[in-house]
């Protein structure tokens, strides 16, 4: 006999931007195929935002949010965590015990146009390191 436990979750998914401009509501109903695969009932399934990424991750500088609140029987999270690990539009995530969902994650999910997304074709500019050709600094003589 298994006990049966059910538990509300947070998962904050980071999306690959080649398949986001795919399309968007289509990548998002792949991404909650996972959790439901896997018997999670989602309560809430939303973009977060789009932005640049501190690091590259898989070749890429920016990425989509997706922030999904989800719930599901505690048994059934590491399978998961390892479909999201291996889906290819799924860059990254992370899932975590939610004690209750926020009020705002109910609320409509504002208009997004794909199109609009940032191309990703050049990594970011290094950050410029001090010349050796500077210019010395004049040391000023010290009276004794």
């Amino acid at each position: 006999m298994t006990l049966q436990r059910t538990r509300t979750y947070e998962c904050m998914c980071l999306l690959d931007n080649r398949e986001v401009r795919k399309g968007w509501q289509p990548l998002k109903d792949v991404v909650a195929g996972i959790f439901t695969k896997h018997g999670a009932k989602i309560l809430s399934s939303r973009r977060w935002d789009e932005r640049r990424l501190a690091y590259t991750v898989k070749g890429q500088h920016r990425g989509t949010y997706l922030l999904v609140y989800f719930a599901c029987d505690t048994q059934a999270v590491a399978a998961i965590r390892r479909d999201l690990q291996f889906n290819e539009a799924v860059m990254r995530n992370l899932l975590v015990d939610c004690a209750e969902v926020p009020q705002g994650a109910y609320e409509p999910e504002a208009a997004f146009d794909i199109n609009a997304i940032p191309a990703d074709d050049a990594p970011p500019a290094p950050v410029a390191a001090a010349s050796a050709e500077a210019e010395p600094v004049a040391e000023t003589p010290t009276e004794a």
